[in-house]
């Protein structure tokens, strides 16, 4: 398993080229071997690719438009592009828009969607990513959104990179989902889930995205499943970090270590 780091945790560092420079350092010195990068600073993505090769960070996926691809022959072509550049076969997109995800037909919709994007994709060697969070997990009693999209979608052309901290934050079962998808998740996002203080109501919940072992997330059963299932990139992402975070990929670092990845 590939340790690696989502750039989102460190953006508030990724300013200039010398900046994003300085940040991909500290993410390679501390250990870590592939990153979830765009092109920022001002650079172009070949720009941004040599200064992660220079490093020795591996980009392992890259990241689309969906309403733009759907609807744009020419976005498609970019996407393709920019995953050439950094090597990758993987194009992410975000969160499904808002239309689509309050009802059965709208999680199916956008499934069908995700399809003819794939197919697009697929003439040139690549494989849809879809990242999910919480909400895909909306319930309609016998089944939720994450069903669904799951049952509609190609299983050759839509991957998914599953996220320990949302599944979490979905009630459902992080090693279930995972060996579920066994095949179709070539990236998991590892961060933990903390509660924290401030809850006046018995009814509050307050959460936090924790560093890996700073929260309530049993790693081990997880470790064993990301391993039994080849998923081959362990990406940490922490949304939004307490204090400085590169010092929270430090301790996210130390934990994967501790816990066998």
């Amino acid at each position: 398993m590939n340790k690696g780091v989502q750039a989102f945790t460190v953006r508030d560092f990724l300013g200039s080229p010398a900046e994003c420079r300085e940040s991909y350092k500290k993410i390679a010195d501390m250990g870590y071997t592939s990153i979830q990068a765009w092109a920022s600073g001002g650079m172009t993505a070949q720009e941004t690719q040599e200064t992660l090769a220079e490093l020795g960070l591996v980009n392992c996926s890259s990241g689309g438009n969906f309403e733009e691809m759907l609807k744009d022959s020419a976005a498609i072509k970019k996407a393709v592009k920019d995953a050439q550049t950094y090597n990758t076969k993987y194009i992410g997109v975000g969160t499904l828009p808002h239309e689509y995800r309050y009802t059965k037909d709208g999680f199916k919709r956008y499934a069908a969607d995700l399809n003819t994007i794939a197919a697009e994709l697929k003439k040139d060697g690549c494989v849809l990513l879809y990242h999910h969070h919480a909400l895909e997990f909306f319930s309609f009693g016998d089944e939720n959104g994450m069903d669904i999209m799951v049952r509609e979608t190609d299983p050759d052309g839509v991957y998914w990179t599953l996220d320990t901290h949302w599944l979490a934050s979905g009630g459902v079962d992080p090693v279930a989902w995972i060996k579920a998808l066994k095949g179709r998740v070539p990236i998991i996002h590892f961060k933990d889930y903390g509660i924290v203080e401030g809850a006046v109501l018995i009814e509050d919940v307050h959460k936090c995205f924790a560093e890996v072992g700073q929260g309530n997330i049993n790693w081990p059963p997880i470790v064993d499943a990301v391993r039994e299932t080849g998923i081959e990139y362990v990406i940490v992402e922490q949304d939004t970090c307490k204090g400085n975070p590169f010092d929270s990929l430090q301790i996210s670092y130390n934990n994967l270590v501790k816990f066998g990845v």
